[in-house]
């Protein structure tokens, strides 16, 4: 079984049943299908032939559904990106992936334009939204389309389907995880089934849909089960969502932590009824025990949490939807997928003792794209190394501690110090810098930089924020700046990042 094969056989079961609900527009399942083979009928005439990479910078909207199963019919590589990445950040991806068209909106069109004149690559945008707007019209290759498609429907077990891009341990380069059919369709059904989805379910997708979590978790996991997909276009406050919770009857639910904070502070929550939502999902961010607490008291039933990471299709663990659910844990492994905690020499530890948490299963990815060293390492003795710190308790729950990797997780969004540490130690004014991650009631994380400028050297922090502006995404540019006379570090010179965290926390 593959993901538009799953899908062609729910849209012949179902195909009145509502598929996907965004603002007005409402798609029954025959109607979404019939636009995704107008749009793989339609991109062929563009000569993009099978395995080339197509990159798709879009928001939460109906042709990233569309063209993601379009793409995966033509048996292409997905490769998903955040559309609000600067110029900076695209070029890095393309030059990586290289991939022939890019489908993206009219705001992220020119930075294309001026990345494909410097290098060639891509050889075609392809712009929603955009007629007359001097690219390709994703509304113009659609309606050129026939309805029907003829899918081979066999996709082998190791062909890869998406390359999705996650921050590199190399000074932030961003690195390619290679995910197969295979990997995304088991995880995607196994997680609809744990969650007890079906058509009668309705989906509420507000996460970023390019994020391995809300493509598996929501997007594919309804899809595959016939459900409703309502989509947002992104967060845009508590009351939105609630509203579409009481209006369109929702049932499903999934949002990093930052969302649930908001959602039990929001003072009008009482307005809305929620009595329809069943399954409240979060990952990507530990979810602090008062939020578990505090949502459960409002809403009247848990908060479900997991654990997984995007080379994991994502999700490896998760507590029960209905069953014990325990505060600090994500759960035991769901079903199919091997969790064993692992000491330095890769040997099981007893329970209740700290170790490297490694991964094997149909969800663990192919490996990383042009990066055959670091998919050995990851992947040795057949396991996958994931560089979290965990243990595990008598019943099976794993307990995550600490993140090995030194990423940093704002609000369910990566960031990656040495990224945003090397954006500002291009400022002339800048001698040293360290990026870390603070404590934050809201988004979980927040991003604060240490900063030693040059000696006479003088400057605020809103003036180094602005320098980032055209840099990096909004969610990476550090909230907090220090200027200090010193910047700790050992005698081989590595920066000391948990003394420098631990002493601005109390500072």
């Amino acid at each position: 079984m593959n993901l538009p094969l799953r899908l062609a056989e729910v849209g012949r079961l179902y195909p009145d049943h509502e598929a996907v609900v965004y603002h007005q527009q409402r798609l029954k399942y025959s109607q979404l299908l019939s636009r995704i083979n107008q749009f793989a009928n339609g991109f062929t005439k563009l000569g993009l032939a099978q395995g080339e990479r197509i990159l798709i910078a879009l928001g939460n909207c109906p042709e990233f559904i569309i063209s993601y199963f379009a793409i995966m019919q033509l048996k292409g590589v997905l490769v998903p990106v955040n559309p609000q990445y600067t110029f900076n950040e695209f070029s890095a991806i393309v030059k990586d992936a290289s991939p022939a068209a890019v489908i993206t909106d009219l705001a992220a069109a020119p930075l294309f334009a001026r990345i494909k004149e410097q290098t060639g690559i891509p050889r075609e945008i392809i712009v929603i939204r955009g007629q007359n707007s001097g690219f390709h019209s994703f509304e113009t290759i659609l309606a050129g389309g026939d309805p029907v498609f003829n899918f081979s429907g066999h996709y082998g077990r190791d062909e890869v389907a998406a390359l999705l891009y996650t921050p590199g341990s190399t000074a932030g380069a961003p690195k390619g995880v290679m995910l197969t059919n295979y990997n995304l369709s088991s995880n995607a059904i196994t997680f609809a089934e744990f969650c007890g989805l079906n058509p009668e379910d309705r989906s509420l997708l507000v996460a970023p849909v390019y994020h391995a979590a809300a493509q598996t978790c929501v997007m594919n996991a309804s899809l595959v089960t016939g459900a409703t997909l309502v989509v947002h276009d992104g967060w845009k406050g508590p009351e939105a969502v609630l509203r579409s919770i009481q209006d369109e009857k929702i049932t499903f639910f999934y949002g990093p932590p930052t969302m649930y904070a908001l959602l039990i502070n929001y003072p009008d929550r009482a307005r809305f009824d929620t009595s329809s939502w069943r399954v409240a999902y979060t990952g990507a961010a530990p979810l602090p025990p008062e939020i578990f607490s505090e949502f459960e008291e409002k809403f009247g039933f848990q908060i479900t949490e997991g654990y997984g990471l995007t080379e994991t299709s994502p999700v490896v663990c998760s507590n029960p939807v209905d069953g014990l659910k325990k505060p600090g844990s994500v759960g035991p492994p769901i079903p199919g997928v091997e969790v064993k905690i692992v000491d330095y020499e890769d040997k099981e530890v007893p329970v209740g003792q700290v170790g490297e948490i490694v991964v094997r299963g149909p969800n663990v990815m192919k490996g990383y794209y042009n990066r055959p060293e670091e998919t050995g390492w990851a992947m040795r003795n057949g396991w996958f190394h994931t560089d979290d710190l965990a243990y595990r308790d008598g019943d099976g729950y794993v307990f995550i501690i600490d993140r090995k990797k030194d990423l940093i997780i704002r609000g369910g969004l990566n960031v990656h110090p040495r990224e945003v540490e090397d954006v500002l130690y291009s400022h002339p004014k800048v001698f040293d810098v360290a990026v870390v991650g603070v404590p934050d009631p809201v988004w979980g994380e927040e991003v604060m930089a240490i900063v030693l400028l040059r000696e006479g050297e003088k400057m605020d922090p809103e003036e180094l924020r602005e320098y980032c502006r055209d840099k990096l995404a909004r969610y990476k540019i550090p909230r907090y700046i220090h200027f200090v006379d010193e910047i700790p570090k050992t005698s081989s010179g590595k920066l000391l990042k948990y003394e420098l965290k631990h002493l601005m926390e109390n500072a």
